[in-house]
C-alpha cells in the first residue's frame, strides 16, 4: 500500500459563503398603468428592461401622440448619456375582484341560513321568504352595503359586516316590508308580487365593486334575473403596485409615469418608510407634495410661469425620469443632482421669482445657463440634498453587510475586547469605503495644522459591561461620527484690480 501524506498532514478546506449584497442604489423603477392596447397587457407585475426595444416588444408605445406613459418615460430614461444599463417597471395590474359571487336564494323560516334552496324553489309552508347570499373573497373588504328597491323605492337597506378571511360569505334575510325575525318575515303567496332590484356595493382602498341583480316574485315563487358587475377603478393604485415591486431587489428610485398627481402624496408616504426614493414632475407653480418628506423630490416641468399642462411639451412630464436616470449613472457618493445636462426634455424659461420660490421651497427645475441646459437645486421635499440621502442609505447597507459577514465567516466572535475590536474594524472599513466614494470627508488639517479626522468610532470595553449584557450576546453602544463630504453648488469670489502691490 502506497504511503500517503495524509498519514503526516491532513488539510480540510471549508468554503465559507459570505452574504451577498442584493441592495442597489443605481437603478430606477417606473410605476404606471398598463399599455393602452388591451392586447398588450399580458405582462409581469414587475419587469426589467435593458433597452427601449424590449419595452416596445412588451407592448408599450414609446413614441408619438398615443404613446403609453410608461413607454414614454422609458424612452426618456434610455435617452440619457450614459443610458441606464437597466430599468425596472412596476405595472398597475388589474385589481383582483372584491366579490367573487352574488347569489339570490330562497329558504324556509325553519331552515338554517346556510341551507338555502335553489333559486325558484318554494317551501309549501313559507312560500315567500327571500334570502340574499353574498360571497366575497378579498383581505380586509370594507364598506359592504346592500339595498333592495321595488318600483324605485328602497324597501331595505343595510351595511354588512366586513370579514377579513378568505372565501367568506354573508347571508342577509330580506323582507320588503319589515325586518324582524325569520318566523315573521314570510310573504304570503299572492302578496307583494313584483320585481325587486338588489344592489350590493363592496369597497376597499379607493376601489368599489358594484353588483346589481333583479329577482321577480309572482306570488308563488322567486325567479332571479340578470346580474351586472362593475368595478371602479379597474387597476391597482400606484402604491399597491410599488408594494408588490418592493419584493423585487435591484431598484432604488421610483418614478411616476401616468400616475394621477393626487396619488403623489400617498406614494411619498409609502416611500418614507422604505430604503427608497420617489421622484415626480409637476406642472404648476407649487409642488403638490408637502415639505415633510425626505425621500421624495419634485421637479417643475413648466416652460413658462403661466403655462398650463396642455401646452407644455409632453416629454417634460418625464423630466424627473431624465434627472434620475442621469444621476443614478454616477456611483453613489460621486454625484450631486445639480448641474446635470439632460437629453430629450426641454429647459424652462421661468421668471427669477418663480425659480427662487422653487429653490427655497426645496423643489427642483431644469433651465439654461451659459448655453447649457442643466438641473438646478437637487433637494428632497424635506430640504436635504438628494445625494446625501442616497449616500446615507449606501453606508447603512454597506456597514450592515460587512458586520453580518464578520459573523458569518467566523465560527465565533468572542465577547471580549479582541472580538469587539473586530466589529470596530468592520465599521472603520465601511467608513473608509465611504470616504473613497465621496460620501464621508477625508482627514484634513485646520488652520492651526491640527488634524481633523473624517470620522471617529467608539466601541465599549468588555470589562465595563455587566454579566447580564454579555449573557444576552447583544453588543450595544458601537458608535461612529463622520463628516459629510458634501458638494459645492455656488461660489463667491471677491477681488480687486490695482496698478501694483507696493
Amino acid at each position: 500500500m502506497a504511503n500517503s501524506i495524509n498519514d503526516i498532514v491532513t488539510v480540510d478546506i471549508d468554503l465559507a459563503n459570505p452574504a451577498i449584497d442584493s441592495a442597489s442604489f443605481d437603478n430606477l423603477l417606473i410605476v404606471g398603468p398598463l399599455p393602452f392596447n388591451p392586447a398588450a397587457r399580458n405582462i409581469p407585475q414587475v419587469a426589467v428592461y435593458s433597452d427601449l426595444t424590449e419595452i416596445t416588444e412588451a407592448g408599450y408605445v414609446a413614441v408619438g401622440d398615443y404613446s403609453d406613459p410608461v413607454g414614454a418615460a422609458a424612452r426618456i430614461a434610455f435617452s440619457q448619456s450614459p443610458k441606464p444599463s437597466r430599468i425596472y417597471v412596476a405595472s398597475q395590474l388589474k385589481a383582483s375582484p372584491l366579490i367573487t359571487g352574488f347569489d339570490l336564494k330562497i329558504i324556509t323560516s325553519d331552515n338554517a341560513m346556510t341551507d338555502a334552496l335553489p333559486i325558484g324553489s318554494v317551501s309549501p309552508e313559507t312560500p315567500g321568504l327571500l334570502w340574499v347570499q353574498i360571497a366575497y373573497s378579498h383581505p380586509a373588504v370594507a364598506n359592504i352595503n346592500i339595498t333592495i328597491e321595488k318600483d324605485g323605492a328602497i324597501v331595505y337597506g343595510a351595511s354588512l359586516p366586513a370579514d377579513e378571511s378568505e372565501n367568506a360569505y354573508t347571508q342577509v334575510c330580506i323582507n320588503p316590508s319589515s325586518i324582524t325575525t325569520a318566523e315573521s318575515m314570510n310573504i304570503p303567496a299572492g302578496e307583494e308580487a313584483g320585481v325587486y332590484t338588489v344592489t350590493l356595493t363592496a369597497g376597499i382602498s379607493n376601489r368599489n365593486t358594484v353588483i346589481t341583480g333583479t329577482v321577480t316574485f309572482d306570488g308563488n315563487a322567486y325567479t332571479e334575473g340578470e346580474k351586472i358587475i362593475t368595478s371602479t377603478p379597474e387597476y391597482q393604485t400606484a402604491v399597491e403596485a410599488l408594494q408588490e415591486a418592493s419584493n423585487t431587489t435591484g431598484w432604488y428610485v421610483a418614478c411616476a409615469a401616468g400616475v394621477p398627481q393626487s396619488d403623489y402624496v400617498n406614494i411619498a408616504e409609502w416611500t418614507e418608510a422604505q430604503i427608497k426614493q420617489f421622484s415626480y414632475t409637476y406642472m404648476q407653480k407649487t409642488d403638490p407634495v408637502g415639505s415633510v418628506y425626505f425621500r421624495s423630490h419634485g421637479w417643475c416641468g413648466l416652460i413658462k410661469d403661466d403655462d398650463t399642462p396642455d401646452i407644455v411639451p409632453s416629454a417634460n412630464a418625464y423630466l424627473h425620469v431624465a434627472a434620475v436616470a442621469k444621476c443614478l449613472s454616477y456611483p453613489t457618493g460621486s454625484e450631486t443632482w445639480a448641474f446635470k445636462q439632460l437629453a430629450s426634455v426641454y429647459p424652462s424659461e421661468l421668471s427669477s421669482t418663480l425659480k427662487k420660490a422653487i429653490t427655497e421651497g426645496n423643489s427642483n427645475y431644469f433651465a439654461q445657463y451659459a448655453g447649457r441646459n442643466i438641473t438646478m437645486n437637487g433637494k428632497t421635499r424635506g430640504g436635504e440634498w438628494i445625494d446625501i440621502i442616497r449616500g446615507r442609505d449606501w453606508l447603512q447597507n454597506d456597514m450592515q453587510l460587512r458586520i453580518l459577514n464578520l459573523l458569518l465567516m467566523n465560527p465565533k466572535i468572542p465577547y471580549t475586547n479582541s472580538g469587539i475590536a473586530l466589529v470596530e474594524t468592520q465599521m472603520m472599513a465601511s467608513l473608509k469605503a465611504a470616504q473613497e466614494r465621496g460620501i464621508v470627508a477625508t482627514d484634513e488639517f485646520d488652520e492651526n495644522n491640527k488634524l481633523v479626522p473624517g470620522f471617529i468610532t467608539s466601541v465599549p470595553n468588555s470589562q465595563s459591561l455587566t454579566p447580564t449584557q454579555k449573557a444576552s450576546r447583544v453588543l450595544t453602544d458601537c458608535k461612529f461620527a463622520a463628516r459629510l463630504a458634501g458638494a459645492i453648488h455656488a461660489i463667491q469670489v471677491k477681488g480687486s484690480l490695482t496698478y501694483g502691490f507696493n
